[in-house]
């Protein structure tokens, strides 16, 4: 399994073992919303048959910004580019942010890794 996947995996069983006590603060409804169609131009761009793994991947992404308040990509990562995601301090930080954010529609807006 790769990391990606690993990691999808990982959270998606913390969610399901996970107990609702609400939130820590506030979430933003149009930034939600914002985000769910951002995933969705995602996915009608590289899978725009697979609304299953669509929909998990949305619940995913939005537990890991929302509530587990971790990146969209794990820690370790290396895209092709060279650039990668990885966590400092208590922090996270992706090194391809301020390329891959300048993207339409692009995730980058949503997670919080920061640029180092």
């Amino acid at each position: 399994m790769d990391i990606m996947s690993e990691y999808n995996l990982k959270n998606f069983n913390e969610i399901m073992s996970r107990e609702f006590r609400g939130y820590d603060s506030e979430i933003d409804e149009k930034e939600l919303e914002d985000f769910k169609r951002s995933i969705d131009h995602y996915f009608s761009l590289y899978a725009p048959d697979d609304m299953e793994f669509r929909e998990f991947i949305k619940i995913i992404s939005l537990y890991l910004t929302y509530i587990a308040k971790k990146p969209l990509h794990p820690p370790g990562i290396i895209f092709s580019n060279g650039s990668k995601v990885y966590q400092s301090e208590g922090c996270y930080f992706c090194t391809g942010k301020n390329i891959f954010i300048k993207d339409e529609n692009s995730l980058c807006r949503y997670c919080i890794a920061k640029s180092p």
